[in-house]
């Protein structure tokens, strides 16, 4: 009788290692990527500070199998201080994803707000659809570690409160870890 059995539990105990892999490696097996910004001083005119609104970050894979394509970080739209990323990076976003080699960045600016002498002022933004690449050739996303990606973003700040004020953002990505 237990002969018998013995394939039926060897099948069982098959199907439980591959399923247990298979969870493994879709739901654990992650490295993660965090996605931060730093603002060097530089070309904001009279403005003290410079406030963004981004949206929707998504980084590109590509040579992963069947997982290439757009992979989101963070979808809901959010406002940053660019004075805060003066001394010490902010991190826009942070996901966890399964290793594979990341070459590009997406992102909105959908507003901007200036602060001059004091006041706030909402500035138009120019060419707010950011496609960055990635130095390099990409950076790998590696199993149970912290992949961290800096965004130098440089937005120039113009015009006047007669004239209104424009922002118009450069980016850089730099690999740091």
């Amino acid at each position: 009788m237990m002969k018998q059995n013995q394939p039926i539990v060897l099948a069982f105990v098959a199907i439980i290692l591959v399923a247990g892999g298979f969870l493994w490696y879709h739901n654990i097996a992650k490295g993660r990527l965090d996605i931060q910004v730093r603002d060097p001083l530089q070309e904001w005119g009279s403005a003290s500070h410079v406030y963004i609104q981004y949206n929707r970050i998504e980084v590109h894979r590509y040579y992963n199998y069947n997982d290439t394509g757009w992979l989101t970080v963070t979808e809901n739209p959010k406002w940053i201080d660019l004075t805060t990323a003066l001394e010490e990076p902010k991190t826009l976003g942070s996901k966890g994803f399964s290793p594979g080699k990341i070459n590009l960045i997406r992102f909105d600016i959908l507003n901007a707000t200036v602060t001059i002498n004091g006041a706030n002022y909402t500035a138009t933004v120019i060419n707010g659809k950011l496609n960055i690449v990635i130095p390099n050739g990409g950076v790998s996303i590696n199993l149970a570690q912290t992949t961290t990606i800096l965004l130098d973003i440089t937005p120039k700040v113009t015009g006047s409160p007669n004239q209104g004020y424009k922002v118009t953002p450069a980016v850089k990505a730099y690999v740091i870890s």
